[in-house]
């Protein structure tokens, strides 16, 4: 395994380049660019990243849900966790995904929703809030105020989503992954 990144913007875990990757894993490197640097980290255990490249594929890319909508997820809960990789990363991907900047903002924050925010993702970036911090604590009112907006297999979904995101922001901050070029020419 080759470690691609060295001195101050090292990773603290392998950064895997895609001609030192397992066969079972080089297939789910991209052909036409370089892998983001969270697909680096994932290769160092081919046989977990084989297992969860289907399961993340499946939950993040549109289903009935949108990507702007799955991006709201995805932006709070990696503010919510403070994932230095994943909050830019992703404030990126939200803006390509259509939402306006200062939704962006809105949801790379910790402060609470606000009228930034249209009624649904409001309720989903509370949703967000509450899981992250204390899942347990989703109340009927905030799952009311989920099903004005969503389906039940919605709300499992975005749930399902925050979780898979909150797996991978433990990773790129316990790896102290560097943000990936194209993430730092879009910013």
């Amino acid at each position: 395994m080759a470690l691609l990144s060295e001195g101050a913007d090292a990773a603290r875990l392998p950064l895997v380049d895609r001609d030192q990757a397992s066969l079972t894993v080089r297939a789910l490197y991209p052909d036409d660019r370089d892998a983001s640097n969270i697909t680096k980290a994932l290769a160092a255990s081919p046989d977990t990243f084989a297992a969860m490249a289907p399961f993340l594929s499946q939950v993040m890319n549109p289903t009935t849900v949108d990507l702007a909508t799955k991006e709201v997820v995805v932006l709070r809960v990696s503010a919510l966790n403070r994932c230095a990789y994943c909050v830019p990363t992703h404030q990126v991907a939200a803006s390509r995904a259509g939402l306006p900047p200062e939704v962006v903002a809105a949801l790379a924050s910790t402060d609470p929703p606000d009228g930034r925010l249209e009624p649904a993702h409001r309720a989903l970036a509370r949703w967000c809030d509450r899981i992250v911090t204390d899942a347990g604590a989703v109340d009927d009112t905030l799952l009311a105020e989920m099903r004005a907006h969503f389906a039940d297999h919605e709300i499992v979904e975005l749930t399902v989503l925050a979780g898979a995101i909150t797996t991978l922001n433990y990773l790129a901050s316990a790896a102290a992954l560097p943000l990936d070029p194209g993430t730092v020419a879009a910013l």
